[in-house]
């Protein structure tokens, strides 16, 4: 098992190193594909089948499924063992339209029961409600993406997060509010692949909801502030393009949803109205729906 999975490792690291994420989720998914092998390697067919199988009836969704296929895909070759399947034996892309969105009173009761947390459950929370980063982003968050108390000429550089978006939307580092900055302080992030993420989304589900939501994740906050955000903006008399730039949204899509021509989403970019690197963060903050209820004294 250990050279089947050394062989992978440097397939992924020569000639081109992958992502320390891309690695960590690689190995990790060949790593429970050979020990439910055994001592049956190479694997056969129904081997492969039965593991789909097994996966599926633990719940496993498709787009896990669909990852899967490709890492066990490059464990094959990488060990010079014939790949049995089809592309068409993938398993369907999940349509991310299906996610549902929270209701907003439902967000700030998940926020409201945060000392029912512990100090990672706070901290992926407070960046799920302010920042809206889809599964795999909130996976990727490691220790030195999160900036704070350090030395730099513009203080504004302080207290910075930085996201590397998992589309076309633009890689951002934001700012971070002091609103928050008690729960980021309190957690030192690592890497995780991204079913330990949806297990703790259900976790956090079950202590602030009092049950799990089938069919939601993480996504579903991006639902939710995408629909709850343009609002205040507008009242605020601010540009309702904001909203897709503080969500990372490409320039084209942005363009698309608020201007109607995906080329408005470049001529209004926010470069254009200050040359302050976190001015879209600052205009939103004030407005954002989220961000107070962070800073309120927990009930008891």
């Amino acid at each position: 098992m250990e050279e089947a999975l050394e062989n992978l490792k440097l397939v992924l690291t020569s000639p081109r190193l992958r992502a320390p994420s891309t690695l960590t989720s690689y190995l990790s998914r060949a790593n429970n594909f050979m020990a439910f092998l055994g001592d049956r390697v190479p694997p056969t067919e129904m081997d492969l089948r039965r593991y789909f199988l097994r996966r599926r009836e633990q719940n496993i969704k498709d787009g896990s499924l669909r990852a899967t296929f490709s890492v066990l895909e490059k464990l094959y070759r990488a060990n010079g063992w014939k790949w049995p399947l089809e592309k068409e034996d993938r398993p369907e892309k999940p349509a991310e339209g299906l996610t549902p969105g929270f209701e907003k009173e439902e967000v700030e009761l998940l926020i409201r029961k945060r000392d029912l947390y512990d100090s990672g459950e706070r901290f992926y929370l407070s960046i799920a409600t302010i920042f809206a980063p889809r599964r795999i982003e909130l996976a990727r968050i490691k220790k030195r993406d999160v900036k704070y108390g350090t030395i730099h000429l513009d203080t504004a550089m302080d207290n910075t997060l930085y996201i590397d978006t998992a589309k076309r939307g633009e890689k951002r580092t934001h700012l971070l509010p002091e609103e928050i900055m008690p729960y980021i302080e309190g957690y030192h992030p690592k890497v995780h692949n991204v079913s330990s993420m949806s297990a703790m989304f259900d976790r956090i589900c079950k202590k602030g909801l009092g049950e799990k939501r089938p069919g939601y994740g993480w996504h579903s906050f991006r639902r939710t502030l995408a629909t709850e955000l343009p609002g205040p903006l507008a009242k605020a008399d601010k540009p309702l393009t904001m909203v897709g730039y503080f969500l990372r949204w490409s320039r084209r899509t942005t363009g698309e949803a608020f201007l109607g021509t995906a080329m408005g989403g470049t001529y209004t970019r926010p470069e254009l109205l200050s040359k302050d690197p976190f001015f879209v963060d600052r205009q939103v903050f004030e407005v954002h729906p989220f961000l107070q209820l962070w800073a309120e004294e927990i009930k008891k």
